[in-house]
């Protein structure tokens, strides 16, 4: 990562359909990028989080300095500075890599990596926390592992903890061109590797600062200990797959191919032999690829094209991406790319010199600029979003004559389905995990639910439930696609089908009278089990994370529930409808802030929803008795009130809470 450096734009928004870059084929999910969400930083080369539930995200600046953001504010404050003893005058020298510990929130350890001011050598080190884990102690340093560099360039820098609970070092080959003393392939050698250690957090200094894994290939035999791979170049950015563990990393090329591998115990991934699939010809005899792991993808160092940067795979809630696919991009043309089905997709061709990209405690992802922003990927989770543009869908479900009418927000299309009887409960969701809401209905003479599942136009249906229970399907498990579920307000039981294993989760949290109130309440991307007491006006919620317990007094007997992330902070907010006077009140989960709001009359129904497309839910309202819709965007602007829908009708954004 070196080349020239642009300035940001000053555009806020991007929304773009992804194209391919090599083939004719584009995800089936739009691609909105959030420019500027971040403002204001000096050469940013990183964000990531703590993994302690603080939902906290971490910028690493070059020079030296951590700056920590709280839930909701783009303001920081300075969580570290070694500035001091940081070597950053050369462009890929500097404080390069951040990760906490597993066990952060209670041992307070995390870790850096740094080029050293007096040598320029790459310096692991550990840091202790203070202050409740809300400062670094700059003064609390051991270093843990220390590796000469031959030359500035090549450092590597990304460190990161997997599944197994090791510390996962990626290092470059100690740079100048082609490797000119073949360091990648000398087990003897920690450059041009991938190190796998066990540091030590046991407080007792006296210890060694770490021990190596014993299942690390080149224990007992010739080789360095604290190798786990060997055969790579300058592994910038990589990551650990969130669900299965594995590790993607970004290559940066030597001028012909830039490459992304997985990387695996005791592999070896090629150069100086191989760049990318290619045989460079400085080790002719040597290219036989059955001896090297070759890469997952590359592609081509040409153009404006010149260097890799890594980024994640996708397991974020909000329907950024699909789920599963790999994003990353190029330092020097600004492109972002996708790997998706086995293509590589170009998402959005930006200004941006993109150092690194990031990941925040939901599984949501950033794109790092070394001019000075982050750009946030945007979801595309919107309720009753039926054409899945990330936009709330004016719909309404028919009892009369069981049919759905819907105006999709991407084309202002027209769509009419018969799908139900009078009777049924609308119940739409999005259970194929396509982005898209599904039309599904429960039936409650029956107990039978019936969906169509808009990814291929399916049927399903499904027993589930009994007259007098009350649909609550949403996604309890985390994995983007709804959880078939009720909730029996006489039993004040919650009875749960999870869409990954199929298994039947019971619980009893609630009863008669009360209320359930969907949603996700803590931001883990799975929902919680909440009801609203309208006797008391209190909101009782259980996590499905940790099964802790929250109560908050919020409304009074005679409000509607109405919850939704109205700060889009990635929680749902607590909010009430009061029809006797009109008002709504909503307590914002970002820094619990009261805002109201007079929108609606006697007799409206709430419809909360996302219909500006922003990530933040909308105050609407559907009037029955002239069918109007009448919403208020996130900004605070009124939209043009719309006709859809007659008195009798039942609009949908009030059947899907986000």
């Amino acid at each position: 990562m070196t080349k020239s450096y642009l300035l940001p734009t000053a555009a806020l928004l991007v929304t773009l359909l992804s194209s391919a870059v090599f083939a004719q084929t584009q995800p089936p999910i739009p691609f909105r990028l959030q420019q500027n969400y971040i403002t204001g930083l000096s050469s940013p080369i990183m964000l990531t989080h703590a993994g302690d539930g603080t939902q906290r995200k971490f910028i690493v600046e070059k020079a030296g300095i951590i700056k920590v953001f709280q839930p909701g504010s783009t303001t920081p404050t300075i969580f570290m500075n070694i500035a001091g003893r940081v070597r950053s005058a050369s462009s890929e020298q500097g404080l390069l890599g951040l990760t906490f510990h597993p066990n952060f929130a209670t041992n307070g350890y995390f870790f850096v990596n740094y080029t050293r001011e007096t040598d320029g050598a790459t310096v692991v080190s550990r840091f202790s926390a203070t202050n409740n884990n809300t400062l670094g102690d700059a003064n609390s340093e051991r270093i843990v592992i220390t590796v000469a560099q031959p030359f500035t360039n090549h450092n590597g820098g990304m460190i990161d903890f997997g599944a197994d609970g090791f510390l996962y070092i990626g290092m470059g080959d100690g740079g100048s061109s082609n490797d000119p003393q073949n360091r990648s392939q000398n087990v003897n050698e920690l450059l041009g590797k991938f190190l796998r250690i066990n540091p030590d957090v046991s407080g007792n200094n006296t210890n060694p600062p770490y021990t190596n894994p014993p299942d690390n290939p080149y224990i007992g035999i010739t080789g360095r200990d604290e190798i786990y791979a060997i055969g790579v170049r300058n592994p910038w950015r990589w990551s650990f797959d969130r669900e299965n563990g594995e590790l993607w990393a970004g290559d940066v090329g030597q001028g012909a191919w830039e490459e992304v591998s997985k990387i695996t115990l005791g592999g070896n991934f090629g150069w100086r032999v191989y760049e990318g699939n290619a045989c460079t010809g400085l080790d002719p005899s040597l290219c036989v690829p059955s001896n090297f792991t070759m890469p997952v993808f590359q592609y081509a160092n040409a153009g404006a094209r010149c260097s890799i940067t890594g980024g994640y795979v996708y397991r974020g809630s909000r329907n950024a991406l699909p789920r599963g696919s790999y994003v990353y991009g190029d330092f020097c043309s600004g492109e972002i790319f996708l790997w998706h089905n086995g293509v590589q997709n170009l998402l959005v061709d930006t200004n941006r010199n993109i150092a690194s990209f990031g990941e925040d405690e939901s599984g949501e992802l950033y794109v790092v600029s070394l001019g000075g922003t982050i750009d946030r990927i945007m979801g595309n989770k919107a309720p009753a979003d039926f054409d899945g543009d990330g936009r709330t869908d004016l719909s309404v479900f028919r009892p009369s004559n069981g049919r759905w009418y819907i105006i999709r927000s991407s084309d202002q299309g027209y769509r009419e389905f018969h799908w139900g009887v009078a009777g049924d409960i609308p119940a739409p969701k999005d259970y194929d995990g396509d982005g898209k809401t599904d039309i599904a209905v429960f039936r409650p003479s029956e107990g039978f639910w019936y969906i169509i599942n808009s990814s291929d136009n399916t049927i399903r249906t499904q027993w589930w439930g009994q007259d007098g229970d009350v649909p609550v399907a949403g996604d309890y498990d985390g994995d983007g696609k709804a959880d078939i579920a009720i909730y029996r307000p006489n039993e004040g039981m919650w009875y749960i089908i999870r869409s990954t294993d199929l298994a039947l989760i019971m619980f009893n949290w609630g009863e008669p009278g009360d209320i359930p109130a969907l949603g996700d309440y803590d931001g883990d991307g799975r929902y919680d089990m909440t009801v609203w007491r309208p006797s008391t006006g209190h909101w009782w919620t259980i996590s499905t994370r940790d099964y802790a317990i929250t109560s908050l007094w919020f409304g009074e007997a005679g409000d509607i529930p109405t919850p939704g992330d109205f700060d889009g902070d990635g929680k749902t907010d607590q909010a009430v409808f009061r029809p006797s006077t009109g008002d709504w009140y909503v307590r914002r989960t970002s820094d619990n802030g009261i805002f109201s709001v007079l929108w609606g009359v006697d007799g409206d129904i709430p419809v909360v929803g996302d219909y500006d497309g922003d990530e933040r839910d909308d105050v609407a309202v559907f009037r029955p008795s002239d069918g109007v819709w009448y919403i208020i965007g996130s900004a605070g602007q009124p939209v043009p009130a719309r006709a859809w829908g007659v008195n009798g009708d039942l609009p949908i954004p009030a059947y899907d809470a986000r």
